[in-house]
């Protein structure tokens, strides 16, 4: 489809058609009455009808322009319709005088007041979207229009009346328009405006002040715009009534065919006839302040008020009551149709009485069911608020309050039942979903504690197992350090003598060389020969060089012992303790490891002031630690394997770095590696508890241990320990690990 097809399809299924056809069907209606009751000389020509026609055209044409700029364009194009009957009744001018172009301008401004209108209401934003002030503006002139409306919609009717029932000819009307119609309704239209100034003020006011007002004012400008509908309606009524008594005294028939019975029905066709006005003056009037009510009972918190009527009261109220009215609308018009029918008329009289007549029965079903309906739409329109707000609640949706609806007793208790019973379903639920959120939270929490209590366990069952591990290994180690060493203790007491040994000989050597001299030279060269044979001087030096080893190699084997007690021994009393000798004790109980795998260490010892800690349980974490990197760097089969020691004072901290070059720990395994039995070695070559007691002994040191990416790609553990920590007992619950 074309773009140009698509615009004409939207324009032709849009609003503005709608308003442009129903300004054009109206425009109709008047102009067929206009020629029919004012000017019936203008059947005796086409020219009007085709240049009323050609304007009708051109005003469609231009409409979709106009209507595109709002409220400029409807006025104009109510201008446009408004000059347009006047030339369109120019050739009647010669037959009928100049007063018929009077009387086009006046249907012309009819015409184009009520375009005006249409378009208004069907294009412009409902008055309940406009913000406080514009509301204000706009609340008389829309009271205004809807009085126009009325005038207009009820003078055409009541002119069409005139003809089918009071039998005024045309010539009489045609006076009438000038005579007194103006000066009526240039008095309906002043009066009017004057009436609803004063009956407006304290609403205007009372918008002007907006929601943070005096709440006087704004209880005055309620008041007086929930009775304003009513008042106007009365005033309306008073005009119409009025009017329409003064034009039926004027336009009747001659003294001779006029009797007071006529007076009499004709009057009271009047009065109905204002009443049918008055009811579609008044319904507009309330749709017009409907959105300043709503808005002004919002700033003052006010609800509407019940009323206190029941249903089968208002049924006879508003439904019975219109049908009275149309049942007396029609006797009335029965009686006036009986009555002109039955006078003796011409062929051309009676052809004209009966189109008039069956026009004004069209009209008259017209306006009957108008209040029909109007009275229907009042009666179902909370029934069906009710409904859709029983339909929500019964899909659930239970957030938006039941509307307040306004009715009989019966239908208003019914709408409070079913908001009594939302809000009841409300807090049924918000109970209901409040205790399984409990419920949930507490099965969580316990479930939280169940986990907590299980590792816990764990951790306190493999901080015993080590435990018991260490106890009995330093139950080991202390007997075999013992039985080893007394071979130690003798090998280093004989190791002593050996050099006192070598030393006594090498003084007997040196006093038997000077007494070698007085021996005859034969014996000299034969000891000399045994001396250089047996390598005298050389066997002593190595027999003082072996006495050396013996004595280094013992002492040594001294310290590894001593060493490995240290490293096995019970905890016992927190005391400040030497980091960088701890580390050096466990290098040198892992040196024939770290030899075998040419490891390479490199320590970045910084100045550490002794620690406040369990020096054992310290090592126990640097022989975890350094384990750990021996194994990752051996399984990993790095080229140039190196552990980096580094220590440092950060804060009120000691801080000990062990990092190695190794392929490292995988991301997805970060925060499992501190958990209690958790291992990457093969089976049967690692139990996973080493870090998680080692995080233990941190955290019971009020420290802690954290895994990283060294620079090499490796491993780094970084151990935080207070340089004045109060280690807690074993007995503490212990904490969880720490993530990486």
């Amino acid at each position: 489809m074309t773009p140009d097809a698509s615009r004409l399809r939207d324009y032709l299924d849009s609003a503005p058609l709608r308003a442009e056809v129903l300004a054009v069907a109206w425009e109709l209606f008047s102009a067929m009455l206009f020629i029919s009751t004012v000017v019936p000389a203008g059947f005796g020509t086409p020219w009007p009808a085709l240049i009323l026609a050609v304007s009708l055209g051109v005003s469609a044409v231009i409409a979709r322009s106009l209507q595109a700029h709002g409220a400029r364009g409807y006025a104009l194009a109510g201008a446009v319709r408004t000059l347009s009957w006047p030339i369109a009744v120019g050739p009647l001018a010669w037959a009928s005088g100049p007063r018929v172009i009077v009387a086009g301008l006046a249907f012309g401004l009819m015409a184009g007041a009520l375009r005006r209108a249409i378009y208004r209401r069907t294009l412009s934003p409902p008055d309940a979207d406009l913000d406080d002030e514009a509301l204000r503006r706009a609340l008389r002139e829309r009271l205004g229009e809807a009085a126009m409306m009325a005038g207009i919609l009820g003078g055409h009717v009541m002119l069409l009346f005139s003809v089918a029932f009071l039998r005024t000819q045309s010539q009489v009307i045609f006076q009438a328009w000038f005579e007194f119609v103006p000066a009526l309704a240039l008095l309906g239209t002043v009066g009017f405006t004057l009436a609803v100034r004063p009956l407006t003020r304290a609403i205007l006011a009372a918008l002007l002040a907006g929601p943070n007002g005096d709440p006087a004012v704004l209880q005055r400008g309620l008041t007086q715009a929930e009775s304003l509908p009513n008042l106007l309606a009365y005033l309306n009524f008073v005009v119409w009534w009025g009017c329409t008594a003064i034009g039926i005294l004027r336009m009747r028939p001659g003294p001779v065919s006029w009797k007071a019975g006529d007076a009499v029905m004709q009057l009271a066709f009047g009065s109905l006839f204002a009443c049918g006005v008055v009811f579609y003056q008044r319904a507009w009037h309330l749709e017009t302040v409907a959105p300043a009510i709503e808005r002004l009972r919002a700033w003052t918190g006010t609800t509407a008020a019940v009323e206190p009527i029941s249903l089968m009261r208002r049924m006879l109220r508003d439904f019975g009551l219109p049908l009275l009215f149309t049942a007396a609308l029609s006797l009335l018009a029965s009686i006036g149709l009986y009555r002109a029918l039955g006078t003796s008329l011409t062929v051309r009289e009676d052809i004209d009485a009966v189109a008039a007549l069956f026009a004004s029965f069209a009209m008259l079903v017209i306006a009957v069911g108008g209040v029909v309906a109007r009275a229907a739409r009042d009666l179902s329109r909370p029934m069906i608020q009710l409904a859709q707000a029983a339909d929500s609640v019964a899909n659930g949706s239970l957030d938006a309050s039941v509307p307040r609806v306004d009715g009989p007793v019966e239908i208003v208790g019914l709408g409070e039942s079913v908001e009594r019973m939302r809000q009841g379903l409300r807090r049924t639920i918000d109970e209901l979903s409040k205790e399984r959120a409990g419920l949930e939270v507490n099965v969580e929490t316990r479930t939280a504690e169940l986990r907590s209590a299980l590792a816990d366990l764990k951790q306190a069952q493999a901080a015993l197992i080590q435990g018991e591990r260490m106890a009995s290994i330093g139950e080991l180690v202390a007997g075999v350090a013992h039985e080893i060493n007394n071979p130690l203790n003798a090998i280093a007491g004989a190791s002593v003598p050996l050099e006192d040994l070598a030393a006594g000989m090498r003084e007997m050597m040196a006093a038997y060389r000077a007494a070698e001299a007085l021996l005859p030279r034969e014996d000299q060269r034969a000891l000399a020969a045994l001396r250089d044979r047996l390598d005298v001087e050389a066997s002593l030096d190595d027999l003082a060089g072996i006495a050396s080893v013996i004595k280094r190699a013992t002492e040594r084997s001294v310290r590894i012992v001593q060493n490995l007690r240290n490293f096995s021994r019970v905890s016992g009393e927190a005391v400040p303790a030497d980091l960088h000798a701890g580390l050096e004790e466990t290098l040198l109980l892992l040196g024939p490891r770290l030899r075998h795998g040419n490891v390479e260490i490199v320590r970045q010892f910084g100045d550490l002031p002794h620690v406040v800690c369990r020096s054992e349980e310290m090592n126990q974490i640097f022989m975890n630690l350094l384990v750990n990197a021996l194994q990752a760097l051996e399984q990993g089969a790095v080229a140039d394997p190196r552990i980096v020691l580094e220590t440092r004072v950060d804060g009120d901290s000691a801080v000990v770095t062990i990092a190695d070059n190794g392929p490292g720990v995988p991301d997805p395994l970060k925060q499992r590696v501190f958990d209690p039995f958790f291992t990457t070695k093969p089976r049967g070559h690692g139990t996973g508890l080493g870090l998680s007691i080692s995080t233990d002994i941190a955290r019971r040191h009020g420290g802690s241990l954290h895994l990283g990416r060294s620079e090499g790609g490796g491993a780094r553990f970084t151990c935080r320990i207070p340089l004045a920590s109060r280690p807690t007992s074993r007995a503490s619950s212990l904490p969880e690990a720490p993530a990486s």
